[in-house]
């Protein structure tokens, strides 16, 4: 845009970090391809958003730490580097926010990676990955989710997205909640 200041005329140019935009992008494309109704934990996707709608507290997910790293060893191998089956990373984490009827309705997501070891192999295999949000010393919502994984022959890396939208919780009155994402071995039977 050029603007006339005294004589002088000023360009300005706006930046955009392509590796941000491809990976929005690549978000975008595998959202859509979701068949889960969107509209029955989000609201209408068509409604309109208002200037509140993207003013409104969206508390930013983090990866709780030593949760971000999963690695799986042969067994009475613990440790030791040249007895990885697999490594696990979670990478980034994101989130979009909803309110309505007095609840605040998230839907988060993680993504990452899976890379054989040295004692790796090919196949399918499940991450175990927990969202969960305190509220001061409360915990108002906690679940822990499997996705499965294919693993490549080849040993490259692979690439994973997990997606929690079943996220509810009573709409906070003040920006007091922690959204925690994160691999999580279990038992499954816990909140």
């Amino acid at each position: 845009m050029d603007i006339l200041n005294g004589g002088l005329v000023m360009h300005f140019y706006r930046t955009v970090n392509v590796k941000s935009v491809s990976a929005l992008l690549g978000l975008l494309v595998l959202a859509a391809c979701q068949t889960a109704k969107v509209d029955d934990t989000l609201g209408d996707p068509d409604a309109e958003l208002t200037a509140d709608d993207l003013r409104a507290y969206c508390p930013r997910p983090v990866l709780r730490e030593g949760t971000a790293i999963l690695r799986t060893f042969t067994r009475g191998n613990e440790n030791n580097p040249d007895e990885i089956i697999y490594q696990a990373t979670i990478t980034d984490v994101t989130r979009t926010c909803r309110y309505r009827d007095g609840l605040l309705y998230m839907s988060v997501v993680a993504a990452g990676r899976v890379v054989n070891g040295p004692k790796g192999t090919t196949g399918n295999l499940e991450l175990p990955v927990r969202v969960a949000i305190s509220h001061g010393e409360d915990l108002p919502y906690s679940r822990l989710g499997k996705i499965n994984v294919p693993i490549s022959p080849g040993g490259g890396a692979t690439q994973f997205i997990y997606k929690d939208e079943q996220v509810s919780v009573p709409a906070p009155t003040e920006p007091s909640l922690q959204v925690f994402v994160g691999f999580d071995e279990g038992p499954y039977n816990t909140p």
